[in-house]
């Protein structure tokens, strides 16, 4: 790894942890025995580097979720498998959002931009193996899964000030009558049966799909 990737690395660590107004370039440069000059020389300013850094952050979280994938055979349970892990790191996401939006709103757009172009260019990825495969019906409409899915993870996952309360277990049951339901909606017989079988192992102890 070079320097630069290095300290990429550690800032990320260190602004999701600790958050991205409490960690001082003066922090960064301690904790990595490098000179706050040498940070400047690299990065120009913190907000440059707070943006490299989630957006190595981000980018790590949706490199892990393509790897897992890899050893699943089924579409569906790794839409499943997705949506718990953007449960997972709920909390965190709020949290930075919330600050980043707050105290460094450019790097929230710009962040917000990156995240849109891959999500999409995912969602649409995986919707056409879906319908090619046979698990959702051949008359759904990319564009506007990608929307709707999009939208709802804005609203859900994504919580703004007010509903900081909301725990894991709280998060996990709204996905689960949003996203999964709606993707559900979508599917053939085949792949109704499929995340029905699915289901229990990722949201079995918040709401049985089969009371719907």
């Amino acid at each position: 790894m070079t320097q630069k990737e290095i300290i990429i690395e550690c800032a990320a660590k260190m602004f999701v942890t600790q958050g991205v107004k409490a960690v001082r370039m003066d922090d960064i440069a301690q904790a990595l025995s490098v000179s706050k000059r040498t940070l400047y020389e690299l990065f120009g300013d913190k907000e440059e580097l707070l943006y490299q850094s989630i957006r190595h952050f981000s980018l790590e979280c949706r490199r892990r979720r393509l790897e897992a994938a890899q050893s699943i055979d089924n579409d569906l349970e790794v839409m499943l498998t997705s949506i718990r892990d953007m449960v997972s790191t709920a909390p965190e996401v709020r949290r930075m959002r919330r600050n980043m939006k707050r105290f460094y709103p450019a790097v929230f757009d710009r962040l917000n931009k990156d995240s849109q172009v891959n999500s999409d260019s995912d969602l649409r990825e995986w919707i056409g193996r879906c319908i090619e495969k046979g698990y959702m019906t051949k008359t759904s409409n990319c564009d506007f899964i990608v929307r709707i899915l999009n939208e709802s993870v804005q609203g859900i996952i994504v919580i703004e000030d007010g509903n900081e309360r909301l725990d894991s277990l709280e998060l996990i049951s709204m996905v689960s009558y949003s996203l999964v339901i709606f993707i559900r909606g979508l599917c053939t017989k085949e792949g109704i049966d499929i995340i029905d079988s699915c289901y229990d192992k990722y949201f079995g102890n918040i709401q049985p799909i089969d009371s719907l």
